[in-house]
């Protein structure tokens, strides 16, 4: 079955259709008979989120017809930056409201919104002064100050046009529907500590959206809490695992668009849920999905409005996931049907991305063991850049797979972990090495690379080029030696590798270079020499055995050291 097939299918089963836009949505909606009335029996959280999928401009024809209701989660969830109201974007609904909403529905809007937002809004924007003498204003106001309706208050209008322009209608429109209101707005501004207003604001608003199944960012970073992936799979092999809680799905909730749009990728989780054939039950793994991407994007700090901009961290909680479910399952999928039904999503979100975080410990071991650099500002310059690409990904807190310096990719499959940990296993033999069998020091090596006896820039000094200048040496030189090779010794080196005279032996040929490992080293360590050793002579062979005179040393300074004569 196709990805495309995949995903139809399952939002078929959830009674949507994949190919509808939310334009065209929105349009549809619009030229019902009963439109305004069947826009107020819409899910909130889910009228705001095609509005946003659609774009504001396309989407504002909708919010004069929303409920009270509505407006109160669409200001909840896009005008708020942590605990800091944002005006500017209270001001972008207030302003539709204004324009396009009949008298009844305005009145309703800003009587039932929080009234602390209301005030704060206008708190935030202009300066309301009782006058002593009705109708005129006191001497020594700025420019911009007006009367108010009633001519009651003085109002210092802020220099910017059009929010001036949408408090002067706003205000006036308050003020012809419901006085009442006006005055206790104008009041609040007066008097109420705008600091006081805005934590009530913010805890009636996490109130609400923690019914919609979002949560304070401390109570969501725990979603990141790390477990022990190996004995968790022996406990649910075993048996010993307890039955799966239910999740708490709110009855609001909706599956958004960027994980809905997630149901196509190659991962295995989707594999596996396509071959669900109950319905309602891939219709809760999906919810499920959706509480727990709500989770991780909050605890990587993105807001509930700007949830829909979070597709990068959707991606990495849905490849975590993957990545939790194929190691518990050991990639059989009859195996993982069954731990969907009885092993959380978070918890298996968890295994993978304890998994990912295993890997980050040891290349941040590796790296302080002695290093991966001898240059400073550079974390890892003896790595190659595929190398240092693997442990820059692994070095992020929410750690990437590098399948080289030019993929970047969310870690979602087995083989990545199983790549990764062979390439740092790798990493770690070239360490010991360098450090230990040829018992070299950074003080040592140091003045190598820095004082000028190279051509070699220090950056370029790699743990590859000091093997494979080992490797060259002992071709050109008989003795394996961690020195800059002459500009003779270079011209020799092509015909010393056309000949492959270690074709019938390569380790008896080379037992100066790979013989103090065998010695110094375990035996299970005689394989990753063999593989560096053959890697080392196919990359000499294919940049220089073809090359009939060496008369440009530079191509050769990421291969060997050459001596700066």
């Amino acid at each position: 079955m196709t990805d495309e097939k995949k995903v139809v299918r399952l939002n078929e089963r959830r009674g949507e259709s994949a190919m509808v836009r939310p334009v065209e949505k929105i349009d549809e909606i619009l030229t019902r008979d009963d439109a305004e009335s069947y826009i107020k029996t819409m899910n909130p959280h889910g009228l705001y989120r095609l509005i946003q999928e659609a774009g504001f401009d396309q989407g504002m024809d909708l919010i004069p017809y929303a409920s009270p209701e509505q407006i109160q989660i669409f200001v909840d969830l896009d005008c708020w930056k942590r605990d800091v109201i944002e005006t500017d974007r209270v001001a972008a609904w207030l302003a539709v409201l204004v324009a396009d909403a009949d008298d009844a529905h305005f009145h309703r809007a800003v009587r039932d919104l929080d009234p602390e937002v209301m005030a704060l809004f206008f708190k935030k924007s202009f300066v309301a002064v009782e006058l002593v003498e009705d109708g005129e204003i006191p001497a020594g106001m700025p420019s911009n100050t007006e009367l108010s309706p009633d001519n009651a208050y003085a109002l210092v209008y802020p220099e910017e046009q059009d929010i001036a322009a949408l408090l002067r209608a706003l205000l006036q429109r308050i003020y012809d529907l419901d006085m009442g209101l006006a005055w206790t707005l104008l009041e609040a501004v007066r008097w109420e500590l705008a600091s006081e207003m805005e934590e009530t604001a913010y805890r009636f608003r996490t109130s609400r959206l923690e019914e919609l199944g979002f949560v304070e960012r401390t109570e969501a970073l725990e979603v990141y809490a790390l477990v022990q992936p190996v004995k968790l799979r022996e406990r649910w092999e075993s048996g010993e695992w307890e039955a799966k809680v239910a999740a708490v799905i709110p009855d609001d909730l909706q599956v958004p668009a960027v994980v809905r749009a997630s149901t196509g990728e190659d991962l295995f989780f989707f594999e596996v849920l396509e071959t669900v054939e109950d319905g309602e039950a891939a219709e809760a793994l999906l919810s499920e999905l959706a509480v727990l991407s709500n989770r991780t994007m909050l605890a990587d700090g993105i807001e509930p409005g700007e949830l829909e901009s979070g597709q990068e961290v959707v991606r990495r909680t849905t490849g975590f996931l993957s990545l939790g479910l194929e190691f518990l399952s050991r990639g059989e999928e009859d195996r993982a049907r069954e731990a969907l039904s009885t092993v959380a999503l978070k918890t298996l979100f968890q295994v993978g991305h304890s998994i990912a975080q295993n890997l980050r410990q040891k290349s941040r071991h590796i790296e302080d063991r002695p290093t991966l650099s001898l240059v400073e500002g550079v974390p890892f310059s003896l790595l190659s850049p595929d190398e240092a690409a693997l442990f820059e990904g692994l070095q992020d807190l929410r750690p990437s797979y590098a399948r080289d310096r030019y993929e970047f990719e969310v870690f979602n499959r087995q083989k990545q972990v199983d790549d990764a940990a062979v390439r740092i296993g790798m990493v770690a033999f070239k360490q010991l090495w360098l450090f230990g069998v040829q018992q070299k020091t950074v003080e040592e090596l140091a003045p190598l690379v820095y004082e000028g006896s190279l051509k070699n820039e220090p950056d370029r000094v790699s743990f590859d080029v000091f093997f494979a200048t080992a490797v060259a040496t002992l071709l050109v030189a008989g003795k394996a030696e961690l020195r800059g090779l002459t500009v003779e010794e270079l011209g020799e080196l092509p015909a010393k590798l056309r000949e492959r005279s270690w074709e019938e032996d390569m380790l008896g040929a080379f037992e100066p270079v790979i013989g103090p490992i065998l010695v110094a080293m375990p035996a299970a360590t005689a394989r990753l020499a063999t593989r560096w050793l053959e890697e080392t002579l196919e990359r000499l062979v294919d940049e220089l055995a073809a090359v009939e005179a060496v008369e440009e040393v530079e191509p050769l300074l990421d291969l060997v050291l050459v001596e700066n004569a």
